[in-house]
Protein backbone atom coordinates (compact mmCIF):
# COMPACT_ATOMS: atom_id res chain seq x y z
CA UNK A 1 0.00 0.00 0.00
CA UNK A 2 0.91 3.76 -0.37
CA UNK A 3 2.14 5.10 2.78
CA UNK A 4 4.26 7.67 2.19
CA UNK A 5 4.02 10.61 4.92
CA UNK A 6 6.31 13.60 3.89
CA UNK A 7 7.55 16.36 6.14
CA UNK A 8 8.63 18.57 4.67
CA UNK A 9 4.56 18.81 2.70
CA UNK A 10 2.91 19.55 5.86
CA UNK A 11 0.94 16.04 5.29
CA UNK A 12 -0.65 14.14 8.00
CA UNK A 13 -0.76 10.75 9.04
CA UNK A 14 -3.47 8.41 8.89
CA UNK A 15 -5.54 9.02 11.30
CA UNK A 16 -5.17 11.22 15.10
CA UNK A 17 -3.58 7.91 17.22
CA UNK A 18 -0.52 8.09 14.20
CA UNK A 19 -0.49 11.60 14.54
CA UNK A 20 0.16 11.73 17.62
CA UNK A 21 2.54 9.01 17.84
CA UNK A 22 4.57 10.43 15.34
CA UNK A 23 4.44 13.67 17.08
CA UNK A 24 5.79 11.70 19.95
CA UNK A 25 8.54 9.81 18.59
CA UNK A 26 10.12 12.50 16.59
CA UNK A 27 10.34 14.87 19.49
CA UNK A 28 12.81 12.39 21.41
CA UNK A 29 15.16 12.34 18.02
CA UNK A 30 18.39 12.94 19.29
CA UNK A 31 17.97 11.85 22.81
CA UNK A 32 21.57 9.43 24.06
CA UNK A 33 22.33 7.12 26.24
CA UNK A 34 24.82 4.72 26.51
CA UNK A 35 24.09 1.21 26.31
CA UNK A 36 24.27 -0.21 29.79
CA UNK A 37 23.35 3.03 31.27
CA UNK A 38 19.57 4.13 32.62
CA UNK A 39 17.53 5.80 29.74
CA UNK A 40 14.98 7.80 30.78
CA UNK A 41 12.28 5.34 28.90
CA UNK A 42 13.82 2.30 30.64
CA UNK A 43 13.18 4.58 33.88
CA UNK A 44 9.80 5.35 33.09
CA UNK A 45 9.00 1.97 32.46
CA UNK A 46 11.03 0.47 35.16
CA UNK A 47 8.83 2.55 37.64
CA UNK A 48 7.32 0.02 40.43
CA UNK A 49 8.95 -2.69 38.18
CA UNK A 50 12.52 -4.29 38.18
CA UNK A 51 15.11 -1.78 38.82
CA UNK A 52 17.16 -3.28 36.26
CA UNK A 53 14.53 -2.26 33.62
CA UNK A 54 16.36 1.56 33.55
CA UNK A 55 19.39 0.24 32.30
CA UNK A 56 18.03 -2.61 30.04
CA UNK A 57 18.31 -2.30 26.29
CA UNK A 58 15.32 0.41 25.41
CA UNK A 59 14.08 0.32 22.18
CA UNK A 60 10.72 -1.24 22.91
CA UNK A 61 10.14 1.10 25.87
CA UNK A 62 11.28 4.27 24.13
CA UNK A 63 7.79 3.31 21.17
CA UNK A 64 6.10 2.25 24.80
CA UNK A 65 7.09 5.83 25.99
CA UNK A 66 5.92 7.48 22.82
CA UNK A 67 2.55 5.85 23.04
CA UNK A 68 2.53 7.28 27.01
CA UNK A 69 3.18 10.46 25.93
CA UNK A 70 1.10 10.86 23.16
CA UNK A 71 -2.09 9.57 25.03
CA UNK A 72 -2.35 6.72 22.94
CA UNK A 73 -0.61 3.93 24.91
CA UNK A 74 -3.82 1.99 25.29
CA UNK A 75 -3.44 1.70 21.37
CA UNK A 76 0.17 1.09 21.59
CA UNK A 77 1.22 -1.30 24.22
CA UNK A 78 3.36 -0.91 27.10
CA UNK A 79 6.16 -3.55 26.63
CA UNK A 80 9.94 -3.65 26.87
CA UNK A 81 10.17 -7.27 24.97
CA UNK A 82 9.63 -6.81 21.29
CA UNK A 83 8.69 -10.40 21.00
CA UNK A 84 5.81 -9.90 23.61
CA UNK A 85 4.89 -6.56 21.91
CA UNK A 86 4.54 -8.63 18.47
CA UNK A 87 2.51 -11.27 20.36
CA UNK A 88 -0.08 -8.39 22.10
CA UNK A 89 -0.48 -6.87 18.21
CA UNK A 90 -1.42 -9.89 17.15
CA UNK A 91 -3.62 -10.82 19.71
CA UNK A 92 -5.62 -7.94 19.07
CA UNK A 93 -6.27 -8.44 15.72
CA UNK A 94 -4.00 -5.38 14.53
CA UNK A 95 -1.27 -7.35 12.90
CA UNK A 96 -0.55 -6.55 9.10
CA UNK A 97 2.32 -7.15 6.82
CA UNK A 98 2.15 -3.39 4.73
CA UNK A 99 3.77 -0.94 6.50
CA UNK A 100 2.59 2.18 6.82
CA UNK A 101 2.64 5.71 8.72
CA UNK A 102 2.39 5.04 12.73
CA UNK A 103 2.38 1.58 12.36
CA UNK A 104 4.99 -0.24 15.07
CA UNK A 105 8.00 -2.38 13.06
CA UNK A 106 9.55 -5.08 14.49
CA UNK A 107 12.73 -6.93 12.49
CA UNK A 108 13.26 -10.22 11.43
CA UNK A 109 15.43 -12.19 13.51
CA UNK A 110 16.42 -9.65 16.83
CA UNK A 111 14.44 -7.52 19.34
CA UNK A 112 15.01 -4.31 17.23
CA UNK A 113 11.68 -2.36 17.14
CA UNK A 114 10.28 1.35 16.22
CA UNK A 115 7.68 3.63 14.88
CA UNK A 116 7.37 4.00 10.82
CA UNK A 117 7.29 7.29 9.62
CA UNK A 118 7.17 6.64 5.85
CA UNK A 119 6.94 4.11 3.22
CA UNK A 120 8.67 4.54 -0.18
CA UNK A 121 10.25 2.30 -3.25
CA UNK A 122 10.63 -0.77 -1.37
CA UNK A 123 12.29 1.22 1.68
CA UNK A 124 10.52 1.84 5.39
CA UNK A 125 12.09 4.45 7.44
CA UNK A 126 11.28 4.19 11.16
CA UNK A 127 12.14 6.48 14.03
CA UNK A 128 13.57 3.93 16.66
CA UNK A 129 16.47 4.15 19.39
CA UNK A 130 19.36 2.29 18.15
CA UNK A 131 22.94 2.64 19.41
CA UNK A 132 21.99 4.71 22.20
CA UNK A 133 20.79 7.21 20.24
CA UNK A 134 16.79 7.86 18.72
CA UNK A 135 17.46 8.85 15.30
CA UNK A 136 15.77 8.06 11.59
CA UNK A 137 16.71 4.54 10.01
CA UNK A 138 15.93 3.44 6.50
CA UNK A 139 15.97 -0.11 5.58
CA UNK A 140 14.29 -2.72 2.83
CA UNK A 141 10.92 -3.45 3.37
CA UNK A 142 12.40 -7.48 3.79
CA UNK A 143 13.92 -6.62 6.87
CA UNK A 144 10.44 -6.54 8.89
CA UNK A 145 8.82 -9.28 9.82
CA UNK A 146 5.41 -7.49 10.42
CA UNK A 147 4.42 -4.53 11.46
CA UNK A 148 1.51 -3.59 14.96
CA UNK A 149 -0.85 -1.15 13.77
CA UNK A 150 -2.61 0.86 16.62
CA UNK A 151 -5.67 2.38 15.45
CA UNK A 152 -6.91 -1.71 14.60
CA UNK A 153 -6.46 -2.38 18.44
CA UNK A 154 -9.03 -3.64 20.26
CA UNK A 155 -9.24 -4.05 24.21
CA UNK A 156 -11.78 -7.00 24.81
CA UNK A 157 -13.62 -7.90 27.48
CA UNK A 158 -13.17 -11.41 27.02
CA UNK A 159 -11.83 -13.97 24.83
CA UNK A 160 -11.23 -17.31 24.56
CA UNK A 161 -11.59 -20.77 21.97
CA UNK A 162 -14.06 -22.76 21.13
CA UNK A 163 -15.95 -24.87 18.37
CA UNK A 164 -18.12 -23.49 15.99
CA UNK A 165 -20.28 -24.33 13.35
CA UNK A 166 -23.14 -22.69 10.92
CA UNK A 167 -26.40 -21.81 10.63
CA UNK A 168 -29.02 -19.59 8.34
CA UNK A 169 -32.11 -19.06 9.55
CA UNK A 170 -34.20 -16.45 7.74
CA UNK A 171 -37.20 -18.15 8.18
CA UNK A 172 -38.14 -19.88 5.03
CA UNK A 173 -38.11 -23.58 6.68
CA UNK A 174 -35.56 -24.54 4.47
CA UNK A 175 -32.91 -27.20 4.86
CA UNK A 176 -33.33 -27.06 9.08
CA UNK A 177 -34.19 -23.83 9.28
CA UNK A 178 -36.09 -23.39 12.35
CA UNK A 179 -37.46 -19.87 11.88
CA UNK A 180 -36.38 -16.73 12.06
CA UNK A 181 -33.70 -15.12 14.64
CA UNK A 182 -34.59 -14.71 18.41
CA UNK A 183 -33.23 -11.12 18.51
CA UNK A 184 -36.03 -9.64 16.11
CA UNK A 185 -33.19 -9.08 13.85
CA UNK A 186 -33.23 -10.51 10.32
CA UNK A 187 -30.75 -12.65 9.25
CA UNK A 188 -27.78 -11.38 7.85
CA UNK A 189 -24.01 -11.62 7.62
CA UNK A 190 -22.62 -11.46 11.19
CA UNK A 191 -25.30 -12.29 12.77
CA UNK A 192 -24.31 -15.26 14.87
CA UNK A 193 -26.21 -17.70 17.90
CA UNK A 194 -24.94 -18.06 21.35
CA UNK A 195 -26.15 -20.78 23.52
CA UNK A 196 -25.66 -18.16 26.91
CA UNK A 197 -24.29 -15.01 26.10
CA UNK A 198 -26.30 -12.16 25.93
CA UNK A 199 -28.54 -10.69 22.97
CA UNK A 200 -26.48 -7.95 21.29
CA UNK A 201 -23.05 -9.13 22.25
CA UNK A 202 -20.19 -8.00 19.74
CA UNK A 203 -17.11 -9.44 18.83
CA UNK A 204 -14.64 -11.18 16.60
CA UNK A 205 -14.09 -14.46 16.05
CA UNK A 206 -10.26 -15.47 14.56
CA UNK A 207 -9.80 -19.02 12.31
CA UNK A 208 -6.78 -19.83 10.24
CA UNK A 209 -5.45 -16.11 10.18
CA UNK A 210 -8.96 -15.02 9.37
CA UNK A 211 -10.73 -12.61 11.07
CA UNK A 212 -14.92 -11.70 10.68
CA UNK A 213 -17.11 -9.76 13.49
CA UNK A 214 -19.92 -10.56 14.67
CA UNK A 215 -22.90 -9.85 16.69
CA UNK A 216 -25.15 -12.66 18.99
CA UNK A 217 -28.87 -12.18 17.72
CA UNK A 218 -30.22 -15.35 17.86
CA UNK A 219 -30.05 -18.65 20.10
CA UNK A 220 -28.06 -21.94 19.30
CA UNK A 221 -26.89 -24.21 18.80
CA UNK A 222 -28.67 -27.07 20.78
CA UNK A 223 -27.70 -30.30 21.09
CA UNK A 224 -24.07 -29.82 19.61
CA UNK A 225 -23.39 -27.05 22.47
CA UNK A 226 -23.72 -29.88 25.12
CA UNK A 227 -20.72 -31.26 23.34
CA UNK A 228 -18.72 -28.60 23.24
CA UNK A 229 -19.78 -26.49 20.06
CA UNK A 230 -20.69 -23.21 21.54
CA UNK A 231 -20.90 -20.73 18.59
CA UNK A 232 -23.01 -21.26 15.46
CA UNK A 233 -22.21 -18.66 13.00
CA UNK A 234 -24.14 -17.02 9.94
CA UNK A 235 -23.11 -19.32 6.80
CA UNK A 236 -21.21 -16.83 5.00
CA UNK A 237 -19.16 -15.92 7.39
CA UNK A 238 -18.53 -19.52 7.79
CA UNK A 239 -17.49 -19.86 4.30
CA UNK A 240 -15.55 -16.42 4.21
CA UNK A 241 -13.18 -18.28 7.25
CA UNK A 242 -12.85 -21.51 5.65
CA UNK A 243 -12.49 -21.01 1.93
CA UNK A 244 -15.63 -22.31 0.87
CA UNK A 245 -18.43 -20.57 -1.19
CA UNK A 246 -22.15 -19.91 0.33
CA UNK A 247 -24.92 -21.85 -1.80
CA UNK A 248 -27.71 -19.89 -0.85
CA UNK A 249 -30.29 -22.12 -2.35
CA UNK A 250 -29.44 -24.65 -0.49
CA UNK A 251 -28.06 -22.81 2.31
CA UNK A 252 -24.87 -24.73 2.88
CA UNK A 253 -20.88 -23.83 2.65
CA UNK A 254 -19.54 -25.59 -0.67
CA UNK A 255 -15.96 -25.95 -1.80
CA UNK A 256 -14.37 -26.05 2.18
CA UNK A 257 -13.25 -29.82 2.46
CA UNK A 258 -17.26 -30.37 4.20
CA UNK A 259 -16.12 -28.80 6.92
CA UNK A 260 -18.93 -28.24 9.41
CA UNK A 261 -17.06 -27.26 12.43
CA UNK A 262 -14.32 -25.24 12.81
CA UNK A 263 -12.10 -24.53 15.57
CA UNK A 264 -12.10 -20.59 16.52
CA UNK A 265 -10.57 -18.08 18.93
CA UNK A 266 -12.93 -15.48 19.99
CA UNK A 267 -13.14 -12.16 20.99
CA UNK A 268 -15.81 -10.08 22.53
CA UNK A 269 -15.47 -6.55 22.51
CA UNK A 270 -19.10 -5.68 23.68
CA UNK A 271 -21.68 -7.26 26.22
CA UNK A 272 -24.98 -7.32 25.43
CA UNK A 273 -27.98 -5.66 26.74
CA UNK A 274 -30.41 -8.53 26.54
CA UNK A 275 -30.38 -11.88 28.71
CA UNK A 276 -27.86 -14.37 28.79
CA UNK A 277 -24.61 -14.43 30.41
CA UNK A 278 -21.14 -13.06 30.74
CA UNK A 279 -18.04 -15.28 29.88
CA UNK A 280 -16.97 -18.36 29.04
CA UNK A 281 -20.39 -19.85 26.95
CA UNK A 282 -22.64 -23.09 27.99
CA UNK A 283 -24.19 -25.13 26.56
CA UNK A 284 -28.07 -24.45 25.84
CA UNK A 285 -29.25 -26.95 28.38
CA UNK A 286 -27.88 -25.14 31.27
CA UNK A 287 -30.63 -22.18 31.13
CA UNK A 288 -27.94 -20.16 30.81
CA UNK A 289 -29.03 -18.10 27.98
CA UNK A 290 -32.19 -16.99 30.58
CA UNK A 291 -29.80 -15.18 32.76
CA UNK A 292 -29.84 -12.01 33.77
CA UNK A 293 -26.29 -10.87 34.07
CA UNK A 294 -24.72 -7.65 35.93
CA UNK A 295 -21.56 -5.32 34.62
CA UNK A 296 -19.13 -7.15 36.57
CA UNK A 297 -20.24 -10.52 36.13
CA UNK A 298 -17.46 -11.32 33.61
CA UNK A 299 -13.73 -11.08 34.36
CA UNK A 300 -11.43 -8.87 33.08
CA UNK A 301 -8.83 -9.57 30.66
CA UNK A 302 -4.91 -9.35 31.03
CA UNK A 303 -2.12 -9.68 29.37
CA UNK A 304 1.19 -10.77 30.83
CA UNK A 305 4.85 -10.05 29.24
CA UNK A 306 7.53 -12.32 29.99
CA UNK A 307 10.72 -10.81 30.73
CA UNK A 308 12.59 -8.17 29.85
CA UNK A 309 15.92 -10.53 29.00
CA UNK A 310 14.07 -11.97 25.72
CA UNK A 311 15.18 -8.54 24.32
CA UNK A 312 18.35 -7.68 22.35
CA UNK A 313 17.77 -4.07 20.50
CA UNK A 314 20.75 -5.12 18.53
CA UNK A 315 20.35 -5.67 14.51
CA UNK A 316 22.26 -8.47 13.43
CA UNK A 317 23.31 -6.16 10.24
CA UNK A 318 23.74 -2.41 9.66
CA UNK A 319 20.54 -0.93 8.29
CA UNK A 320 20.94 0.57 4.78
CA UNK A 321 20.91 4.40 6.41
CA UNK A 322 20.43 5.93 9.41
CA UNK A 323 19.63 10.11 9.08
CA UNK A 324 21.56 12.52 10.61
CA UNK A 325 19.01 12.76 13.99
CA UNK A 326 17.54 16.35 13.94
CA UNK A 327 15.00 17.04 16.61
CA UNK A 328 11.76 17.36 14.68
CA UNK A 329 9.70 20.71 15.23
CA UNK A 330 5.76 19.65 14.82
CA UNK A 331 4.07 21.93 12.71
CA UNK A 332 1.78 23.98 14.69
CA UNK A 333 -1.09 23.51 11.72
CA UNK A 334 -1.66 20.31 10.25
CA UNK A 335 -3.30 19.98 6.99
CA UNK A 336 -5.78 17.56 7.57
CA UNK A 337 -5.96 14.27 9.65
CA UNK A 338 -7.38 11.71 7.00
CA UNK A 339 -9.32 8.56 8.15
CA UNK A 340 -7.47 5.12 8.58
CA UNK A 341 -7.03 3.45 5.41
CA UNK A 342 -7.34 -0.06 7.28
CA UNK A 343 -11.19 -1.28 6.80
CA UNK A 344 -12.93 -1.50 10.32
CA UNK A 345 -15.05 -4.30 10.80
CA UNK A 346 -18.80 -4.17 10.44
CA UNK A 347 -20.93 -4.11 13.81
CA UNK A 348 -24.71 -3.92 14.54
CA UNK A 349 -25.44 -2.31 17.61
CA UNK A 350 -28.32 -3.19 19.78
CA UNK A 351 -29.19 0.40 21.36
CA UNK A 352 -31.36 0.13 24.57
CA UNK A 353 -34.26 1.20 25.53
CA UNK A 354 -32.66 4.17 27.15
CA UNK A 355 -30.43 4.93 23.87
CA UNK A 356 -33.58 5.10 21.95
CA UNK A 357 -35.31 7.12 23.74
CA UNK A 358 -32.73 9.82 24.00
CA UNK A 359 -32.34 9.68 20.01
CA UNK A 360 -35.87 10.25 19.45
CA UNK A 361 -36.78 12.94 21.94
CA UNK A 362 -37.29 16.52 20.10
CA UNK A 363 -34.82 18.77 22.03
CA UNK A 364 -36.82 21.89 23.62
CA UNK A 365 -34.99 25.64 23.22
CA UNK A 366 -32.97 27.26 26.08
CA UNK A 367 -34.46 30.26 27.12
CA UNK A 368 -31.23 33.21 28.23
CA UNK A 369 -30.89 33.75 31.88
CA UNK A 370 -31.37 37.69 31.05
CA UNK A 371 -34.50 37.42 28.97
CA UNK A 372 -35.74 35.29 31.72
CA UNK A 373 -34.37 38.27 34.28
CA UNK A 374 -36.74 40.91 32.00
CA UNK A 375 -39.68 39.01 32.34
CA UNK A 376 -39.63 38.62 35.51
CA UNK A 377 -39.34 42.30 36.45
CA UNK A 378 -41.86 42.85 33.96
CA UNK A 379 -44.13 41.46 35.91
CA UNK A 380 -42.71 42.36 39.06
CA UNK A 381 -43.84 45.86 37.80
CA UNK A 382 -47.45 44.98 36.58
CA UNK A 383 -48.15 43.78 40.04
CA UNK A 384 -46.90 46.74 41.55
CA UNK A 385 -48.81 48.88 38.97
CA UNK A 386 -51.98 46.79 39.84
CA UNK A 387 -51.69 47.04 43.45
CA UNK A 388 -52.04 50.66 43.10
CA UNK A 389 -55.12 51.12 41.56
CA UNK A 390 -56.64 48.58 43.44
CA UNK A 391 -55.77 50.79 46.27
CA UNK A 392 -56.58 53.87 44.79
CA UNK A 393 -59.79 52.61 43.55
CA UNK A 394 -60.44 51.28 47.36
CA UNK A 395 -59.38 54.58 48.81
CA UNK A 396 -61.96 56.81 46.44
CA UNK A 397 -65.01 54.24 47.47
CA UNK A 398 -63.93 55.11 51.13
CA UNK A 399 -64.23 58.57 50.48
CA UNK A 400 -67.44 58.36 48.92
CA UNK A 401 -69.51 56.58 51.27
CA UNK A 402 -68.03 58.57 54.21
CA UNK A 403 -66.63 55.12 55.33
Amino acid sequence: MSGYFDVTKGDSPISPITDSLLDAARQELGYTAQAGTQSKYGAWYGEGKDSGLASAPWCDTFVSYAGHSAGVLKQVGSFAASADHAKWFKSKGAWTSEPQPGAVAFLKDHGQVGVVEKTTDGKVTTIEALNGSVQRVTRSTSDFSGYGVPDLVVHPVYEGSTTASYFWDDGSGRNGDTGAPASGKPMQKGLAASPSWPMGTEGYVMHDGKKAPFFVGDRGPGGPSSDGVMLDLDGKTFAELTGGSWNDGSLTVEGNGGAGHIDIDYVITKWGEGLGKKGAPEPFSSGAYNSSSGPDDAPPVTFKPSSVQDVTCTPDEAPIAAQKAVPHKAPQKKVAVLPSAAPKPKTIAIPSASHVAADTMTPRPETPVPVIASGLVACALVAVGLRFLIVQARKGRHEKTGA
